[in-house]
Formats: structure tokens, C-alpha cells, sequence
């Protein structure tokens, strides 16, 4: 009985003195202000790009940043899955086009800018699709299979990765609705910045 004592009381000691290290000091229980981290998991502040479509004309993320929410999908012309998306994407975009951008990202993946064309063209898609050369968004995204569905709020944070609502219409006025920054990221903003 006397090792049990022992061992309970030098753990109950070990974990007084090693707690307090552990429990950050926020002036008084107030939270900690953390800045988002950028990256591909819900919550992520998107990673930012800049891609073109068939035309030539440029798509940048953080051009839509508090304008609207965007519906980023990622996909190929080859997968099944994606074309049976297709008509659900383009009433979307019919419904939804003053508060959602949607934008469809061709990963590269065994296509091409001329394929990625033809299918717009046959298929009647009446919102941007772009071509990652070399997949260095896909890559960003963490996207391995297709389709890959991210929602990006007005703020620029992912708030949906896959499983993206099949009722939008019922999210819109959350992803639409801009937060204020946290003195943590208007820190990082000022830094060696005088003005601020």
C-alpha cells in the first residue's frame, strides 16, 4: 500500500508543479486572440491564387475577400462524379451569382486547357473554370481526389471542405457576413508599418 501512496502523491506533485506552465496567462481568464492559420481545413484562412480561365481572364481569391462568399470546386473533365455536378453547379450560379462566386478549378490532373473548353462549351457551364498548370493550387488545397468542394466566407476563411450544404440559401447571409479583425491579425498588419 505504501508504493501506491507513494506513486499517487509524487504524481500529484509532478502535475502541481508542471500545470502551471502549461496554463497560459491571458490578464485575467480573457481568451487567447490567436490569428487563423493559413491552410486547407475548415477555419483556415484560404490560401491565396491567382489562375486563368480558357479566356485568359484572371480569377484571385482575395479579390472576392469582403465582397462575397466563394464556392471553390476542384475537378477534371474526366471524373464522374464532377459531371454529374455540373447542372447542380450552373442553377447555383443561376440562383446565387450576387452572393456566391462560384469558380471551378480544373486540377490538371491528366487534362488539358482545350479539353477544359470543349467542356464548358458541351455542357453549357456558366460560371469561371480555370486550369492549374502543374496543380500548385490543387497541391495547396490538399486536394488528392475530385470532386474537391471548399466554401471560402467573405472574410476568407474555409468553412466548408467537402460536405458543403445542399440548402445554400440558408448559409448565405453567414458566409456573407463580415467579422471584424482581431487585434492580433491588425497587428500583423501594422508591423513596421508607421502609419498604423
Amino acid at each position: 500500500m505504501s508504493f501506491i501512496n507513494a506513486f499517487l502523491t509524487s504524481t500529484l506533485l509532478s502535475l502541481t508543479f508542471i500545470s502551471p506552465g502549461l496554463a497560459a496567462d491571458t490578464g485575467g481568464g480573457a481568451p487567447l486572440n490567436v490569428a487563423p492559420v493559413v491552410g486547407s481545413e475548415e477555419g483556415n484562412i484560404a490560401p491565396d491564387f491567382t489562375l486563368t480561365d480558357a479566356d485568359g481572364r484572371a480569377f484571385r481569391l482575395s479579390d472576392y475577400k469582403g465582397k462575397k462568399a466563394v464556392y471553390l470546386v476542384f475537378w477534371n473533365t474526366w471524373c464522374g462524379h464532377c459531371i454529374h455536378k455540373v447542372p447542380t453547379l450552373i442553377k447555383r450560379q443561376q440562383q446565387f451569382a450576387q452572393q456566391l462566386e462560384i469558380f471551378a478549378i480544373n486540377t490538371g490532373w491528366d487534362d488539358s486547357i482545350a479539353l477544359m473548353a470543349e467542356f464548358q462549351a458541351e455542357y453549357g457551364i456558366n460560371y469561371p473554370l480555370a486550369f492549374d498548370h502543374g496543380a500548385q493550387v490543387t497541391d495547396q488545397y490538399g486536394v488528392w481526389g475530385t470532386p474537391t468542394e471548399f466554401i471560402v466566407d467573405i472574410n476568407g476563411v474555409i468553412q466548408h471542405r467537402d460536405g458543403v450544404p445542399k440548402q445554400l440559401a440558408s448559409h448565405l447571409a453567414a458566409w456573407n457576413q463580415l467579422s471584424e479583425p482581431s487585434d492580433t491579425q491588425l497587428a500583423g498588419q501594422c508591423e513596421g508599418d508607421a502609419a498604423c
